[in-house]
């Protein structure tokens, strides 16, 4: 779970750089790396309340509000289904 975080958080620094930078594909970028950093959060998070089984639903734990969250940043500011329909836009127009 570690790595596919250091993974989605390594895919946000670069789509960060890319629109300070002004880069051509800092759309495509920040595309991906949104999808990318809440589907592996969500995907981790479930994960972890599935180790700690029925505790992982308790709010003293905070797993189950980091779930809830996750959830709500998949939709918000675009939704990841989106943010796959602009990535395949950037790759035909070949940009």
């Amino acid at each position: 779970m570690d790595t596919e975080l250091e993974t989605a958080r390594t895919m946000i620094w670069r789509a960060a750089d890319a629109l300070d930078r002004g880069a051509p594909d800092r759309v495509k970028l920040c595309a991906m790396a949104k999808r990318v950093a809440t589907d592996t959060g969500f995907s981790v998070a479930n994960r972890a309340i599935q180790l700690h089984g029925g505790y992982g639903y308790l709010s003293e734990y905070g797993i189950e509000k980091v779930v809830r969250d996750l959830r709500v940043h998949q939709i918000l500011e675009g939704s990841n289904e989106i943010m796959h329909l602009i990535v395949g836009r950037s790759l035909a127009d070949g940009s």
